[in-house]
């Protein structure tokens, strides 16, 4: 029989890397009045269709997800600073509630501000976006559609149920975005997402990352 020798040093490597790699999210929060309405509608669908964990995670608006290691991440936070200096605070309208084919419940934003949340991620692309691809090729994402999701993964009966209840209904809210907040959960432990830094928009001008002015 042949005999298969394992090199415990590159397994017990393997393992390091991976006690060092987190998923990373940076996103927009709302005020708590939007954010308990919108906990209120994802507690709903958890309840009434079954959508488990859909009231877990605190209502966000993702602009930047990935898997990265830890010791990657210090390059990402300085762009997202330098984009940050130079971008506006934002007003952000929620519209009407929508969903995707693939069994996602989301309510989507007007018009004027998704266009304006959709020019800050290209501009976070372009500050950090060769890093990301050299250092998490498969595992990143930039907002290509801002929206608030209220439930995920549901199966097509679930998805069903709901569109009777909520599709197109109107929801009706605006905050005011004046600051993007990091998260970051560990792939090892499954642990709650942490903050672990955030960037106001300062609008400082003398940029090319100027946006939506409150005013």
């Amino acid at each position: 029989m042949k005999r298969v020798h394992i090199n415990n040093n590159h397994w017990n490597t393997l393992a390091s890397i991976r006690h060092h790699m987190y998923e990373y999210l940076l996103v927009f929060s709302c005020d708590k009045v939007t954010e308990a309405l919108l906990h209120n509608v994802k507690r709903y669908f958890e309840e009434n269709y079954g959508c488990a964990y859909a009231a877990n995670l605190v209502p966000h608006l993702t602009l930047f997800k990935c898997t990265i290691h830890e010791n990657k991440v210090d390059r990402i936070i300085q762009g997202f600073e330098k984009v940050a200096r130079h971008a506006s605070p934002l007003s952000i309208s929620l519209t009407q509630f929508r969903k995707y084919e693939y069994g996602t419940f989301y309510v989507d934003l007007e018009t004027s501000a998704s266009d304006q949340i959709i020019d800050l991620a290209k501009r976070l692309k372009m500050e950090v976006g060769n890093h990301v691809r050299q250092w998490a090729p498969g595992e990143n994402h930039f907002c290509d559609h801002p929206h608030f999701t209220i439930a995920r993964n549901m199966s097509a009966l679930q998805t069903a149920k709901a569109a009777i209840d909520w599709l197109y209904r109107e929801f009706l809210a605006t905050f005011q975005a004046s600051e993007m907040i990091l998260l970051r959960r560990s792939l090892i432990t499954g642990s709650k997402y942490e903050q672990i830094a955030t960037f106001p928009l300062l609008g400082i001008p003398g940029g090319s990352y100027t946006q939506g002015s409150l005013f």
